[in-house]
């Protein structure tokens, strides 16, 4: 055995004074580099160099999210909103999550090395909040991430609908190494909440084939003070404590079979603020969740292609206080107890690759989940008497198969073909896909396809005896509505949403240049909606009530694209090693109902920009600009009065945020980054932000930090 197994580096990465948006632009790996050849293995059955993948693919690297996010970020999400087609869900107070291509976040999966993570939302308390799932796994685990923006139904079935975000984690080594991450982020105004940050990993052989790889991580953001009486319309956040703890042992029983059991855990806390008097300002969002995931794996290589086969579970708990105690059908009470989900999957494919007239690579997989949700706060089957309560409990399980074969039509043509078959709960569905890719040569790729996408409805809205609450931001909308918030009632009857989906695109790569551009259309049928019920007689409650219904068409229609030009790409003296432009854009044309109404609150035009300074070997600085327009709908009548006086989110005024920041490596084991974000100090908020329609920005921007 080597007596040098242990490589442990003590602290790889130190951090102080986070956020640049900078550092190096997070596009697609191969937009950024000269090469197409990156590897990925999100947008087909197999792996694939990225010019060659079947859809619109971005990658970002574990070397971007270590100057990005190594110092003390605490979102993904802030990284990955500067990737073409990609923006970060605007809430008024807690809501967060990864939007594409203007869908909400629902409609976004998530995997992790292409497991399914599983959602929190099943357990949120209210209807309007949404959990972000993607913050679960320590950045220093993370090899990188690869974001698919489009319907990816055909391979991954429900979820999918909208694009697919895969984090892929680094992998057992031949010898010991580690990585220590210290971070902090302090904001310039003393009403804001400070973070910070540490993360770590550590892993490496322990002989006869096992290896052990081992991650952790602790984030701490304190809450920010307010001079109202809630932290929400831009008014600042809460605070949130959030830690994890996960490790993978594999085994490679001959050099084309290995086995690999894992887990991860992990803890968010919300943090509740305080008003300048010193009183306590109440959560909004979570106050405990915790989540627990297991799983089992094989990979085996064989004379005719390749097998995986994985199982896992997911399991969620979120704390909830005054809970309905039932008794005999009648409310007796309030409890404080946690709302359960839990998540039980079994998948695998076989890759098959072979000759018949022309080459082909298939793969057939399959699929089966079961779902579980108990969730305490809702409140009952009979929507006619509030005082009447029922079940709370549901589940639902689905089985699916698919098939797709890539095949070289010509040396530099190659078509993907793809259909899937899913039997939900909810009904059957078939979704097919196809896609042409062509190599023009060898600087410009030429992309387009057609996809089907669905999703099926969650427990909490296909399953009768559940009601979702909502305080006023779900219930605006309808005439007879006056106030007071109002219940929304499941319904047994709904069916999958649907989609068909067109893109078109080019990329050109040529000596350092990098360009890309891509259309897409997206159409929808059987879109879940809610229709009224009414004011019920009797009912003690006072509340509206709403009924969930497949009622609306809706469209998302943009442009999507970057540009990457190699201002300096040789060394120029002793302080001028490469100078580097990278730019991406996003401008969306659709993304509303038939009625008009946005699905999101998104920009109508967004665009990320770094001059990158690559002083010495050792040395780099980045100056950013994130641009922000105005919001989609803006002056869309039957969108803004769909919203009336709610706690929607609104972007009326456009904006700009800029940050600097640099890293220098200053041993071969620690790197020191620093930066500031929003350097001029630029906030957004009107001067009163409130729910009114016609109030200007309405939601939290970070003021200038360190």
């Amino acid at each position: 055995m080597n007596t040098n197994i242990f490589k442990f580096n003590p602290i790889k990465y130190a951090g102080f004074c986070l956020p640049l948006l900078g550092l190096a632009a997070t596009q697609a790996v191969a937009e950024e580099n000269d090469s197409g050849n990156v590897m990925v293995v999100t947008a087909s059955g197999v792996e694939q160099r990225f010019k060659d993948a079947p859809a619109s693919i971005s990658v970002v690297t574990s070397e971007q999210l270590e100057k990005e996010m190594g110092t003390a970020s605490t979102d993904l999400a802030d990284i990955l909103e500067r990737v073409a087609g990609v923006s970060k869900a605007i809430g008024t107070d807690v809501s967060s999550g990864i939007q594409l291509r203007g869908m909400p976040a629902s409609y976004t999966l998530l995997l992790v090395d292409g497991k399914r993570i599983g959602s929190s939302n099943g357990l949120k308390t209210t209807q309007q909040n949404y959990f972000d799932d993607i913050n679960w796994i320590p950045v220093e685990s993370i090899e990188r991430i690869e974001i698919v923006r489009g319907p990816m139904s055909t391979l991954y079935g429900s979820d999918a609908m909208g694009g697919v975000v895969n984090i892929i984690t680094k992998k057992n080594n031949k010898e010991w190494n580690g990585a220590l991450t210290i971070g902090t982020r302090q904001p310039e105004d003393s009403k804001s909440g400070e973070t910070t940050t540490y993360t770590g990993s550590v892993g490496g052989p322990l002989g006869n084939g096992f290896t052990l790889r081992m991650n952790g991580s602790w984030n701490k953001r304190d809450a920010d003070k307010t001079d109202t009486s809630a932290l929400r319309w831009g008014s600042g956040q809460e605070g949130k404590k959030r830690y994890n703890y996960g490790a993978d042992l594999s085994w490679d029983i001959t050099d084309n079979h290995q086995v690999s059991i894992g887990t991860l855990q992990g803890t968010e806390e919300g943090i509740p603020g305080e008003t300048l008097d010193g009183d306590e300002v109440g959560l909004r969002g979570i106050s405990k969740l915790e989540r627990e995931n297991y799983s089992a794996a094989y990979r085996g290589l064989f004379d005719f292609g390749s097998v995986r086969l994985t199982a896992y579970e997911n399991k969620y708990k979120n704390s909830a206080s005054d809970v309905p105690v039932i008794s005999g059908g009648t409310l007796v009470g309030t409890e404080d107890t946690k709302i359960q989900g839990k998540d039980k999957i079994i998948e695998g494919d076989i890759n098959l690759p072979f000759e018949l007239w022309l080459p082909h690579n298939v793969t057939i997989g399959g699929q089966w989940m079961k779902e579980e949700l108990n969730n305490p706060r809702s409140m009952g089957t009979n929507k006619y008497a509030a005082a009447s309560y029922g079940k709370h409990t549901g589940e639902a399980t689905s089985k699916g198969v698919f098939v797709e074969d890539q095949i070289g039509l010509l040396d530099d043509l190659t078509l993907t073909l793809g259909v899937r078959y899913d039997d939900t709960e909810y009904g059957d569905q078939t979704t097919p896909r196809a896609y042409l890719v062509y190599q023009a040569n060898d600087y410009l790729t030429l992309k387009g396809g057609y996809s089907e996408g669905f999703k099926a409805p969650t427990i909490r809205q296909a399953s009768p005896g559940f009601v979702e609450e909502s305080k006023g931001a779900g219930c605006n909308g309808y005439a007879d509505y006056t106030g007071g918030g109002c219940y929304i009632v499941s319904n047994g009857n709904l069916k999958p949403e649907t989609s068909e989906n067109w893109e078109v695109g080019a990329l050109f790569n040529y000596e350092g240049w990098d360009a890309g551009i891509t259309f897409f259309d997206s159409r929808f049928k059987n879109k879940l909606a809610t229709a009224p019920i009414g004011y019920i007689t009797g009912d003690r409650s006072g509340r509206y009530w709403l009924e969930r219904v497949n009622l609306d068409s809706a469209r998302t229609q943009g442009i999507e694209g970057n540009l990457n030009i190699p201002l300096i790409s040789e060394p120029k003296g002793q302080f001028l090693q490469k100078l580097t432009l990278r730019n991406n854009y996003t401008r969306m044309i659709k993304a509303e109902d038939d009625q008009g109404v946005m699905l999101v609150t998104t920009p109508k035009f967004t665009s990320y920009s770094s001059l990158d300074w690559s002083v010495t070997q050792d040395l780099d600085f980045s100056f950013s600009a994130h641009y922000y327009g105005k919001m989609l709908g803006l002056n869309n009548k039957a969108d803004q009065e769909s919203r009336g006086s709610t706690a929607t989110a609104r972007i009326r005024n456009s904006y700009t945020l800029y940050g600097l920041s640099g890293q220098y490596k200053i041993t071969k084991n620690f790197r020191f980054n620093a930066g500031i974000d929003n350097l001029f100090d630029k906030d957004p908020v009107s001067s009163e932000p409130s729910g009114s329609a016609s109030s200007g920005n309405n939601y939290y921007v970070p003021g200038r930090t360190y």
